[in-house]
């Protein structure tokens, strides 16, 4: 087995930005492919069952989940496999009784992401996290500076990163194909909204609530919240937009370079807050400045389904159907068009595929979002995971600039991504960080 130092030296920083575009291949020796780590889960139930398939294969020795239903047969599973299985409720008494872990899968409604994470990280374990990496813009900024001073492998679960498709967007871009892509439509059904505060009602059996509401104000249980539906609520959820655009706009800003802009103009057209959600739909406006040869953009996202869609493109097919989840690329030679997760790129219309072959590839391809990761704790040789901390905290930034801008709806906010901060709104600048509840204070020490 690998010693500590050579598993967690630094992974390949070339291309940490592009997600190791331009790496060598993974390569793992015998020994390595052998290796099991010891692994602990953070939400076992829903979009956690990933995270359950994926430690399957490893040494899993604790799980984490505040609601023994939801966990289910994964964890039934999983104390069969390893009968000596520590469980929890509470992950900050998981990281204080288990010790020496080596990877850890964050799944936790998305404002448990920043405090269960660092955690991890500050530990010495690489950390897997789904998306959107953090509810707050300081909690992105911090993940990325902790994960990069910590030299630990990590990933955010936008999972078509790891596609081929979002590979073919960057290289039909970076071939010169469109020309320059100067307008983007980004486009969910999703519509994740909430507004009074149902009435409040008894913890259901088996259910954590303390541990489920983590660093977040305290409420009594309602309905409407735990599992799913947190999503619309601002104290827990950052709205469709955070659900959904680390998957929509991703490659938008791998091919773009959209992390790298110096600063950020948005505005919320429509999609205003109330005092205590989000609006179920919202269209967006940022706009990014050259960044280097590229030409400026404008990018709009678009949520709620029904008439809250982008104008259909002229050069779309009569017969084709328009982008419920996706993004369109609008170049000055053409058009291209992705949908959910990057996936199904393709350059529209058909004529114009037609006339253009496929470019030659450019970035390595991956053969799995977990495997990525798993594979650069495992072997210090392999590239940096594709959605490291380093990209997939700039991607979330961009995402939560929008969340904030439906708290300030009709402003014009002016992000400095260098200082993390809005140069023009002190109200903006007060929903970069948020101060977490007693005794949940772990990690957000400047």
């Amino acid at each position: 087995m690998p010693g500590q130092t050579s598993r967690r030296g630094f992974l390949k920083s070339s291309v940490v930005l592009t997600a190791g575009a331009f790496g060598a291949p993974y390569v793992i020796s015998a020994e390595s492919r052998r290796e099991k780590l010891k692994m602990a889960v953070i939400g076992a139930g829903g979009q956690g069952g990933a995270g359950m398939g994926t430690a399957r294969g490893e040494n899993l020795v604790a799980v984490c989940d505040v609601d023994a239903k939801r966990a289910g047969k994964g964890l039934d599973e999983a104390k069969k496999q390893n009968p000596d299985l520590k469980v929890y409720t509470d992950y900050r008494k998981l990281f204080d009784e288990v010790k020496g872990l080596e990877a850890v899968w964050v799944a936790t409604p998305d404002h448990n992401h920043f405090p269960a994470s660092i955690r991890a990280l500050e530990a010495g374990a690489g950390v897997y996290c789904e998306k959107p990496l953090t509810h707050d813009l300081w909690e992105a900024r911090k993940l990325r500076e902790v994960a990069a001073r910590k030299k630990l492998a990590t990933q955010m679960g936008n999972q078509g990163h790891s596609s081929d498709s979002i590979r073919l967007i960057c290289e039909y871009i970076w071939s010169g194909v469109l020309g320059d892509v100067t307008k983007l439509h980004c486009v969910s059904n999703r519509s994740f909204g909430a507004s009074k505060r149902p009435e409040s009602k008894p913890v259901p059996e088996g259910l954590d609530w303390q541990s489920w509401i983590g660093p977040a104000p305290f409420r009594d249980y309602h309905d409407g919240l735990h599992p799913f539906n947190w999503r619309g609520w601002l104290d827990f959820g950052t709205a469709s937009l955070g659900d959904m655009a680390c998957h929509t706009i991703d490659g938008a800003v791998w091919a773009l370079k959209l992390g790298e802009a110096e600063s950020i103009e948005v505005v919320a057209e429509e999609g205003a807050t109330n005092a205590e959600g989000f609006s179920g739909h919202a269209r967006i406006v940022y706009r990014f400045p050259a960044r280097g040869k590229l030409p400026p953009v404008e990018m709009t996202w678009w949520n709620g389904g029904g008439k809250h869609l982008p104008p259909r493109p002229e050069c779309l097919e009569p017969d084709r159907r328009q982008l419920a989840e996706g993004t369109y690329y609008y170049g000055t030679k053409g058009m291209m068009e992705s949908g959910s997760h990057c996936g199904g790129t393709r350059l529209i219309p058909e004529t114009f595929q037609k006339e253009h072959k496929k470019p030659e590839p450019m970035i390595p391809r991956v053969p799995g979002h977990s495997g990525d990761w798993l594979r650069a704790i495992k072997d210090s040789s392999a590239p940096a995971p594709c959605s490291n901390f380093e990209y997939s905290a700039r991607l979330t930034e961009i995402v939560l600039l929008g969340v904030v801008a439906q708290r300030c709806p009709g402003d014009k906010l002016v992000y400095d991504m260098a200082k993390g901060r809005f140069t023009n709104s002190e109200k903006a600048n007060g929903f970069v960080k948020r101060e977490p509840r007693k005794g949940w204070e772990f990690g957000y020490e400047v």
